[in-house]
């Protein structure tokens, strides 16, 4: 397919979604280097951090295939597709567990706090509801909702493993209240990582359920 074959609405909405992606990595790349600046190679130990690096990755390799799909009609690759959806799914997960979960515990100031300082503007605000617009206007997911909310479940299953591991092993602290299991009770800690990977799965499978019907 050459470029002249793809429709003029196709192509604006090709400019959008590249515009859209490439803000998506700008904003995460700014948020990335302010937490960065403060807690270096530390800032790893955070969800949030690894959610919107993945984002910011997969979102400028997503860019990459719709400009080539742009110029020269070519589809993009069904890996970046499911890379693009899966850090819209942490992006979620990042965004609801800050509304619901984190913000709450520092009172009234929470949210001010949560939302709108620092790299948490970039990393809990801008970023999540770029990508999650992006998504619902013009990606879609290449598998059934099962099997795409199974894969991307797991760049969170990989981070619950690594980080409850090294809790355990008193290498690190959290970094979240929920993940200290020294400080609260062992049945607490199970409650707290089901309800984290189940809700993560059941973001997902919701995310992949609703665009397929778009």
């Amino acid at each position: 397919m050459s470029y002249s074959s793809v429709s003029s609405a196709e192509k604006k909405n090709l400019t959008i979604s590249i515009l859209m992606n490439l803000a998506v990595s700008a904003l995460s790349a700014v948020g990335t280097s302010i937490i960065f600046a403060r807690s270096g190679f530390g800032m790893l130990e955070m969800y949030t951090v690894d959610s919107n690096i993945l984002a910011m990755l997969s979102c400028l390799v997503y860019a990459v295939f719709l400009i080539r799909k742009l110029k020269r009609g070519k589809d993009v690759p069904a890996w970046a597709l499911m890379a693009k959806y899966a850090s819209v799914c942490c992006l979620t997960v990042t965004f609801l567990v800050v509304v619901a979960v984190l913000a709450p515990m520092f009172g009234p100031e929470g949210y001010q706090m949560m939302l709108l300082r620092g790299d948490m503007l970039y990393h809990h605000l801008f970023c999540p509801i770029l990508a999650v617009l992006s998504f619902f206007l013009f990606d879609r997911v290449p598998a059934a909702p099962g099997k795409a909310a199974g894969i991307a479940l797991m760049p969170t299953l990989a981070y619950a493993a690594v980080t409850v591991a090294l809790n355990l092993a008193r290498i690190i602290d959290g970094p979240y209240p929920f993940l200290k299991v020294y400080e609260q009770p062992v049945w607490m800690s199970f409650v707290w990582v089901l309800l984290i990977i189940g809700g993560a799965y059941a973001i997902a499978f919701l995310l992949a359920k609703l665009r397929s019907q778009a």
